[in-house]
């Protein structure tokens, strides 16, 4: 998000200790330096002449001009279309909706197989593995069973299996308990459907059933991608199963902190709510409550709150701070907790609550008080529909009454667990989904339950949106709590952006989506981190800058509405150094049959674009090989765009693997003509062939002396190398040996100079290889000179950005011949008295008189010289401040800890879910060869990690980008750095026609040196803690709750609502495994 902060009053924030020294000093520095120094007029002078010589270039080195009547002429037999944003978005969200329709259609299909082979199969408690039919395991260890069948596909990134699906099973599971077995079985009918579907539709990847169970089955079949040491995986545990098996919940979690549950009771409790936030998605709010004597909310978070990335991450660091103490009252607790609620639905906040399941997640190590009478007077009189769920848990291993806590659950419509140790803490406390998943056969019906959800698929295709339909039980027998899993469809964001209309959007125009909590599916700012498993939840309004404008247009996309809408807004530049301010036109439209808006937004010179007349021949085809194939002293850079259909080029190809592929194209044109991108190749065979001419015409240009204005001398222009980048994603470079230092920007749309020379078209744009610190090892400096080239026929449109590469030397040299005085006034060649910049638009050095600084070339002023930048602040420059949400940060871990507990999750639910003496022996062999029982009870004290050990994380960076303020050219004053007894003169003038600033200032003054964090300069991304009080004092942005609630079910009697009271044999047996692990430990 980019924060508009301009500096307000800079010089009027300072002030001296006593006017009468400041007078003294003012006149002291007049007599020292103000003699010496030129006055406005005469910098004034020297920027204007400044900025002639650069113009020169036109006609010495960059002849746009004449380069434009060679696009003129070439396209002098083409029209010139309109780009009509309405149409374009239009079309797309067309195309998407159909496409993501096909996705649909293949998951109904699934489902409906699903639920018939589960209503036919024939429950067996004496199932056996050997059973089951083509049973792969996708996370086989030693790849003995799934690996054998796979073979590679480019399509998946991986090796894969498309006759068969795989089956992944969590870690707590046992995998030969009868249940998981029979649910197998049954679900092996899916491979068929499977198949069928990704016959019928060639786009369609990942399908997959999450089984109420806890297994996945996967097609096509794949080995898992294990991240971590311990593969804690959980399908009933990611976001996109708990969305599209329960309604969206108003969650209230109650915790005891009385003195009694100090210790592991408290830990293990700690560990719990993170786990119950683990199951809460954006659709969610969830506020928590301690409560002992008194009940109070944890943290600053006073209200319910979206369960959103970020709220999660600071509730869980809050609940980490929990300290007990003092005597517990329930009812005091309950009180507060139904307080919350009633302010709550009392609330008139747009967009606030899911306002569908209430409920009260209550965790205590015991209790003898039930709160009937709160319960009586705030919950039994209302509607059976409308009243609070209760979960309740009674947490620990001590020796306190739970049935006070049974009756809680069973009276409110809840459920009661108990958590006697960490490795329960994972299976119990997402019991309670299953609970709120309750059969809707009466209400379901086509797509009422049909769920869209952003992830990061496990699997290695980055950003996904999982479309989700719910399975249930239709069998006759069925209770009234019977779903059977979730079913799931991948669709990558890659596969919706392919529809976007890229040609007429052109290098800066971009399409976006948002859903209807305006979080961003998919957006060209929105980034994926290959290593973090998850990405945080990203508003539009965190990734564009915040105004009203925007808010209003985020608030019609979230509402469905159509419309288009012109915005002034700062644009970021590709490199994040760079920011103006344009205004663009966004256009907007509903995805039919989803919960997603579509955006376009396009620049304000983005209106035309040429249309090429006739078909791409084999004429043409042949010619463009021969260009292509040229062996002249210029090298040809492709950008990795697909020219045709089948091609497989990707962000990763060099330049020459893309002229290869191509080439090795069109050799077969005959072959499949229509596979070509029409409009694409007879642009590039246009740029090929204006490009020849134009390098050749600028290559002899470089050999010509140029001759310093007013100078008997003659320079040769130091230009090291010339180059074209055009909008067909041609850049050809001269000298061909110069082509490395282009590589970097293989592909000009994405390329930060080449943008920025379409937006300031009329200027010459120069920019220094961006450096944070000292260019080492570097002889001298080179600076890319760049100016943009529009066609002229009828319309003005971009065809091209031509540039060179220069020595620092050359721009000395202007410098210093612009800036010729007499003999009583410093200039440029005056290196002992006066200090030169040449500054760009960003506040980068781009040239400097002085030798000290010729290490600096490239770096922000901030760190040059901080005590001119803060007085340029504030004046020429005024600045953006960008709060970037995605992020990365190096996690070096925990600091020692001498915890009895640590809060990793140990991977055994076992023995509180499955274990029973009946079937010990069975299941005995497998637990000492899976699981390390031993580490239920003693977990090693968490060290801090090493460098090895360092992993990236999402955290919150600052930073700022600098810009010109548009109504002021020039500047001047008087610096006083470190202390009063010297002064520094500065004079500042902007040079006409670049994005140049021209300063000259005094010497800095001796030992004084002032870091640019001392003037509070921000540019490189910084980390930043979000103030817990910013966090949660934000108004809530406006967002709509799904369509379709379903909180209740008429047929909902009294259930079965909690688990026995004791755990009889679970304390017995895990003393002797745990003894028999570490027998069999020491004894190997």
């Amino acid at each position: 998000m980019l924060i508009y902060t301009p500096k307000r009053d800079v010089m009027a924030a300072r002030c001296t200790s006593a006017f009468q020294m400041f007078l003294l000093v003012f006149v002291l520095s007049t007599l020292s330096f103000g003699m010496n120094m030129p006055n406005e007029t005469l910098v004034r002078t020297w920027a204007e002449q400044l900025g002639r010589n650069i113009a020169g270039f036109d006609k010495r080195s960059l002849p746009f001009t004449t380069i434009r009547t060679f696009f003129d002429e070439s396209t002098k037999e083409s029209e010139v279309e309109e780009v009509n944003g309405t149409a374009l978005i239009l079309e797309m969200a067309d195309q998407v909706a159909q496409m993501l329709g096909n996705k649909t259609a293949a998951l109904k299909r699934a489902v409906k197989v699903a639920e018939s082979a589960a209503a036919r199969h024939n429950y067996s408690e004496n199932i056996k593995e050997s059973n089951l039919v083509n049973y792969y395991k996708s996370k086989d260890d030693a790849c003995i069973s799934v690996c054998k069948i796979l073979e590679y596909s480019e399509k998946f990134r991986q090796g894969i299996n498309t006759s068969v699906s795989s089956v992944h099973i969590p870690v707590e599971i046992y995998d030969k308990d009868p249940e998981i077995l029979n649910a197998l079985k049954w679900s092996h009918e899916l491979d068929k459907v499977f198949r069928e579907n990704y016959e019928e539709d060639k786009e369609i990847l990942w399908q997959y059933f999450g089984s109420q169970t806890g297994f996945m089955r996967s097609f096509p079949a794949s080995k898992w991608r294990q991240t971590g040491e311990v593969d804690l995986y959980d399908v009933r545990r990611r976001p996109w199963y708990t969305q599209g098996s329960s309604s969206p919940k108003d969650m209230l979690i109650l915790i005891d902190t009385s003195g009694s549950v100090v210790g592991q009771s408290l830990q293990l409790m700690k560990v719990a709510v993170k786990s119950i936030l683990d199951t809460l998605g954006e659709n969610d709010f969830v506020q928590i409550v301690q409560f002992a004597k008194e009940a109070v909310t944890v943290g600053c978070m006073k209200r319910f709150v979206q369960a959103n990335y970020r709220n999660k991450k600071y509730l869980s660091r809050v609940v980490s701070e929990m300290k007990a103490e003092e005597m517990a009252n329930i009812s005091k607790g309950l009180e507060y907790a139904f307080d919350q609620f009633d302010q709550f639905e009392n609330s008139t906040e747009a967009g606030v609550g899911a306002h569908c399941n209430k409920m009260i997640m209550l965790l205590t190590d015991g209790s003898t008080d039930n709160g009937d009478e709160v319960f009586k007077r705030r919950n039994f009189n209302r509607p059976l529909k409308n009243r609070v769920r209760v979960f309740t848990y009674a947490v620990g291993q001590n020796p306190n009454p739970v049935k006070d806590l049974k009756w809680m659950a069973c009276a409110n419509r809840g459920y009661f667990s108990e958590i006697p140790a960490m490795g329960a803490i994972r299976a119990r406390v997402q019991a309670y989904l299953s609970y709120l998943a309750i059969d809707r056969l009466e209400v379901t019906g086509g797509d009422d339950y049909l769920q869209y959800r952003l992830l990061k698929d496990p699997r290695g295709l980055g950003l996904v949106v999982t479309v989700t339909l719910p399975v249930y039980n239709r069998a006759p027998s069925g209770s009234n709590q019977t779903i059977l899993g979730v079913m799931g469809i991948d669709v990558t964001t890659e596969q919706m952006k392919r529809y976007s209309p890229v040609w007429q959007l052109g290098p800066s125009g971009y399409t976006f989506a948002i859903n209807t909590n305006g979080y961003v599916i998919f957006h060209p700012s929105l980034k994926i981190h290959d290593d973090i498993e998850d990405t945080p939840n990203l508003d539009f309004l965190d990734i564009e800058i915040e105004s009203e404008a925007k808010d209003k247009l985020r608030g019609d996309m979230i509402d469905g509405k159509n419309g288009v809408v012109e915005i002034s807004s700062f644009d970021l530049s590709v490199d994040e150094n760079y920011v103006h301010e344009e205004r663009r036109r966004y256009f907007y439209t509903p995805i039919g049959n989803t919960t997603f808006s579509l955006g376009l937004s396009l620049p304000s010179y983005q209106k035309f674009i040429v249309k090429h007349s006739g078909p791409f021949t084999k004429a043409n085809a042949t010619e463009l090989i021969k260009l292509l194939e040229e062996q002249e002293d210029r090298a040809k850079l492709l950008a990795p765009w697909k020219y045709y259909k089948s091609s497989e080029v990707t962000d990763s190809y060099n330049s020459s693997d893309v002229v290869r592929d191509l080439v090795a194209a069109l050799q077969n044109y005959s072959q499949s003509p229509d596979t070509f991108d029409t409009e694409m190749m007879k642009q590039l065979h246009l740029d090929l062939r204006v490009s020849n001419i134009s390098i050749k015409m600028m290559k002899d240009m470089m050999r010509v002396t140029l001759t310093s204005p007013g100078s008997a001398d003659n320079d040769t222009a130091n230009i090291t190398a010339v180059f074209m980048a055009t909008y067909g994603g041609l850049t050809t470079v001269s000298p061909k040996s110069m082509s490395s230092v282009l590589e970097r920007y293989q592909d000009p749309w994405k390329s930060a100079y080449f943008r920025r020379a379409l937006h300031y078209k009329q200027t010459f744009m120069f920019h220094a290889l961006y450096t944070t610190d000292y260019q080492e090892n570097m002889t001298s400096p080179t600076v890319m000179v760049t100016h943009s080239v529009f066609g002229s026929k009828k319309e003005e449109k971009p065809v091209a950005v031509i540039g060179a590469i220069v020595d620092h030397d050359f721009l000395l040299q202007m410098m210093n011949s612009s800036s010729k005085s007499g003999d009583s006034v410093y200039s440029c060649k005056d290196v002992d008295n006066a200090v030169c910049f040449l500054l760009d638009d960003g506040a980068f050095v781009v040239a400097a008189n002085h030798p000290d600084y010729h290490l600096q070339i490239g770096r922000f002023l901030g760190h040059v010289d901080a005590g001119l930048m803060e007085q340029l602040y504030g004046s020429v420059y005024h600045r953006v401040e960008e709060v970037d949400y995605q992020a990365t940060c190096v996690d070096y871990g925990n600091e020692t800890s001498a915890a009895p507990l640590s809060f990793r999750i140990p991977s055994i639910n076992l023995v509180f879910e499955l274990l029973t003496v009946n079937w010990w022996n069975s299941v005995w062999t497998w637990a000492v060869v899976n699981l390390n029982v031993y580490s239920w009870f003693s977990s090693p004290p968490t060290v801090a990690a090493s460098s090895d050990d360092q992993e990236e994380k999402i955290c919150i960076k600052q930073r700022a980008q600098y810009y010109f303020n548009p109504n002021l050219e020039e500047t001047n004053g008087i610096i006083y750095p470190c202390n009063e007894n010297c002064t520094r003169d500065y004079l500042a003038r902007r040079v006409p026609d670049t994005n140049l600033l021209f300063v000259i200032i005094s010497p800095a003054c001796p030992n004084c040196y002032e870091p640019a964090s001392s003037k509070n300069l921000v540019q490189e991304p910084v980390e930043m803690a979000l103030a817990d009080n910013d966090l949660c004092n934000q108004t809530a942005r406006y967002r709509r709750n799904p369509a379709k609630c379903y909180d209740f079910d008429t047929r909902e009697t009294n259930p079965v609502c909690g688990g026995p009271l004791t755990s009889p044999v679970s304390v017995v047996l895990v003393v002797v495994a745990t003894l028999l692990t570490v027998i069999s430990a020491r004894l190997s």
